[in-house]
C-alpha cells in the first residue's frame, strides 16, 4: 500500500501503485458502488493490445467493494486513488482527469468495457493528423432488465450524423448538433471516446453544474476547436442500468437545467462564430422561458429548486470559469475541484 498524498482539496487521499515510467495513454475510471462491474472494466483496460498506458481508477467513497476489487489488482500500470468523502460523480470524473500524466485521455466508466484494440486503433487514428482532439468509435449496448425503447433510441446515435468519416471537420459535426439545440448526445458516452490532453488544457473539463450531459458539453468544446476522429467499429461496452447515475438523474429530472449549462459554456468558449452565437444566444432565451415555467411548475407542485436561482446569480455576477482546468492554481471556478 503506498504513502497517504495531499489532493487538490487538501484532504488525505490513498495512493496505490504507480508506473514506472511516463505513460502515454491514460485510461481514467472513477468509479462509485461498482463492485458488481468493476472487475470486468479493469480486465478490460489490462488486456488492452496497446501496452503503453495507466489505469488511473478514483474511487469515490464506495460503501461497498469497489475500493478492494480494484486494490486486488498488482499490475504496475494500475493506479487507485480514494476520496475520503464523496465529491459527486463528475468532480470525480475531473480529479481522475487531474491525476493523468499521458498525453492522451481514454475515459472508461467502472461499469463498461473496452474491446482488447480500443486504445490501439484510437491512437493509431489520432496519431495520423495533429489536428484531432477527439476519437469515437461505434459502441456496443448492454441492456440490464427489459428497456427495449431505451436500446431503440440510443443504441445507434453516431448515425444522426449526416456523414461520419475517420477524420472529420469537428466544427461541421458541432454544428449538426447546434441544428438540433442539442437534444441528444450523437458522439456517445465517455467510455466510447479518447481525447488528448493539449484539447483538455485549451477546452477545460467537464462543468460540475451539469448532471446528465457533462460529456456532450465537453465534447462540443472540443469540436469547435479540433477535428474529430471515428472509427466504424464497436470499441467498448456501454452498459444500461438501473443503478446508473444516468438512470438516477432521469428519475429525478435532476438534469431540468442541463442544456442551459451548456449553451452558457458554449458562449464562453470564445470559439463560436458570429451565426454560431446568435444562435447559440436564441437558444438560450428559449431554454430559459421552458425552465422558468417548469419552475413554476415545480412549486406548484411544492418542489422548490434552488438550480435555477444559482443559474442567475452566475448570469448576474458573471464571474469565474464553468468549467476547470488541468491546472488547478489557473481555475477559477467557484464550483470546480479536480
Amino acid at each position: 500500500m503506498g504513502d497517504a498524498q495531499y489532493g487538490a482539496t487538501g484532504a488525505a487521499m490513498t495512493t496505490e501503485i504507480r508506473p514506472s515510467s511516463r505513460p502515454l495513454v491514460s485510461i481514467c475510471m472513477p468509479a462509485y458502488n461498482a463492485s458488481r462491474w468493476i472487475g470486468d472494466a479493469i480486465e478490460s483496460a489490462l488486456a488492452q493490445t496497446w501496452s503503453n498506458f495507466e489505469l488511473v481508477i478514483v474511487d469515490n467513497a464506495s460503501p461497498d467493494s469497489t475500493l478492494e476489487i480494484a486494490r486486488s489488482y498488482s499490475d504496475p500500470r494500475i493506479r487507485v486513488e480514494t476520496n475520503p468523502t464523496n465529491i459527486g460523480a463528475i468532480r470525480n470524473e475531473n480529479r481522475a482527469i487531474g491525476l493523468a500524466t499521458g498525453d492522451y485521455v481514454k475515459f472508461l466508466h467502472a461499469d463498461d468495457k473496452l474491446a482488447p484494440d480500443c486504445v490501439e486503433e484510437m491512437m493509431e487514428l489520432a496519431s495520423e493528423d495533429r489536428r484531432i482532439g477527439l476519437v469515437f468509435s461505434r459502441r456496443e449496448v448492454t441492456v440490464e432488465g427489459d428497456d427495449v425503447e431505451w436500446t431503440t433510441q440510443y443504441a445507434e446515435l453516431h448515425e444522426k450524423f449526416s456523414s461520419l468519416e475517420r477524420n472529420n471537420d469537428g466544427r461541421a459535426l458541432f454544428r449538426e448538433l447546434l441544428n438540433t439545440a442539442f437534444d441528444r448526445n450523437w458522439i456517445g458516452e465517455p467510455s466510447a471516446v479518447m481525447v488528448t490532453r493539449r484539447a483538455l488544457e485549451e477546452c477545460g473539463l467537464y462543468n460540475p453544474r451539469l448532471h446528465q450531459r457533462p460529456d456532450l458539453d465537453l465534447w462540443t468544446r472540443i469540436m469547435l476547436r479540433y477535428r474529430v476522429g471515428f472509427i466504424d467499429a464497436p470499441l467498448c461496452v456501454y452498459r444500461h442500468h438501473g443503478d446508473s447515475s444516468t438512470a438516477s438523474n432521469q428519475r429525478v429530472e435532476r438534469d431540468w437545467l442541463d442544456r442551459l449549462w451548456l449553451l452558457e459554456g458554449l458562449l464562453r468558449t470564445g470559439a463560436l462564430e458570429p451565426a454560431e452565437r446568435a444562435e447559440v444566444v436564441r437558444l438560450r432565451s428559449a431554454e430559459l422561458r421552458r425552465v422558468a415555467r417548469s419552475q413554476i411548475g415545480r412549486l406548484a407542485r411544492g418542489r422548490f429548486d434552488a438550480q435555477l436561482a444559482g443559474y442567475l446569480r452566475y448570469r448576474v455576477v458573471g464571474r469565474g470559469q464553468l468549467f476547470p482546468t488541468l491546472d488547478p492554481a489557473a481555475d477559477t471556478s467557484d464550483s470546480a475541484v479536480i
